[in-house]
């Protein structure tokens, strides 16, 4: 199951991150921040006690943690967190065109800016001991159009070595970015993968808990 959403915006010559988490069980709350500088400007949290009763589902809550991660990335994009506040549509707008190709230009300039959005196609969790078929897919957030070229890195994080790098490569033409992974033994708990992406100045960082084998490694 995933834990946390960790992105990086420029937005206006500024630098804001946006951090989303799971806080667990014992507490069902999607907590989601947004910092300039190490100075938290924004939080929004959610509860999902509502998924509880039935158990909760991953592909649920992972689709929460991620619609509210977009939504606060937006509010930054948007300008809802700049010093001087949102600027209304058409502001400071001198020009002789029509307003058709004023909205033309207002929308290409938002999509050429819009999030970029990374989504685990598969697997569905990781296992230790276990050989997975790695499929990542990046988008923009408010077109859905494939992102090419976004460096992909996968890592393994545990509490006693440092990061180590299990695959890397770019996505292609269609967005997505497929590779082989072998997660070694570990304890129940004790290891995280870990997935860095970038494209340009933007960085989108993604982390699962690695769960023990249930059956043979692949």
């Amino acid at each position: 199951m995933i834990t946390g959403y960790n992105t990086d915006v420029e937005q206006n010559g500024r630098i804001y991150h946006v951090q989303t988490e799971d806080k667990g069980i014992g507490n069902p709350t999607i907590e989601s921040l947004i910092y300039l500088g190490g100075e938290i400007l924004a939080s929004h949290r959610s509860s999902y006690e509502d998924l509880l009763p039935s158990g909760p589902d991953p592909k649920a809550l992972t689709a929460r943690l991620e619609a509210q991660h977009q939504r606060m990335i937006l509010n930054v994009r948007q300008g809802r967190h700049d010093p001087g506040g949102m600027k209304a549509f058409g502001e400071g707008i001198i020009s002789d065109r029509g307003f058709e190709e004023v909205v033309l230009d207002y929308l290409s300039r938002e999509l050429a800016s819009e999030a970029l959005q990374v989504i685990l196609e598969n697997p569905m969790q990781f296992a230790a001991g276990t050989r997975h078929d790695l499929v990542v897919r990046a988008r923009g957030d408010l077109s859905s159009l494939p992102v090419k070229n976004v460096s992909i890195a996968v890592s393994l994080l545990t509490p006693v070595e440092k990061p180590h790098l299990l695959t890397e490569g770019k996505t292609d033409g269609q967005g997505f970015f497929r590779s082989s992974v072998l997660i070694p033994p570990v304890g129940e708990g004790s290891a995280a993968v870990l997935l860095n992406a970038t494209l340009k100045e933007e960085r989108v960082e993604l982390k699962w808990l690695v769960a023990n084998a249930e059956g043979p490694g692949g």
